[in-house]
């Protein structure tokens, strides 16, 4: 695959820490420690199930 592909799961998780981070600022400090890192992970997480979808759709 081309490297652009793989930046797909970095690109994923910023935007999911942008949205995290923008749905918790008028938050307590709890729920801004926790929330940014988690929407982070999980936006990583769908960037690459996203990437493993269209390496599997490549491979056919």
């Amino acid at each position: 695959m081309h490297w652009t592909y793989h930046c797909i799961p970095f690109l994923t998780a910023i935007i999911g820490l942008v949205v995290g981070d923008y749905l918790v600022s008028s938050l307590g400090p709890l729920a801004n420690t926790i929330f940014p890192p988690m929407s982070l992970i999980i936006g990583g997480y769908a960037g690459l199930v996203i990437l493993g979808e269209i390496s599997d759709r490549r491979r056919d």
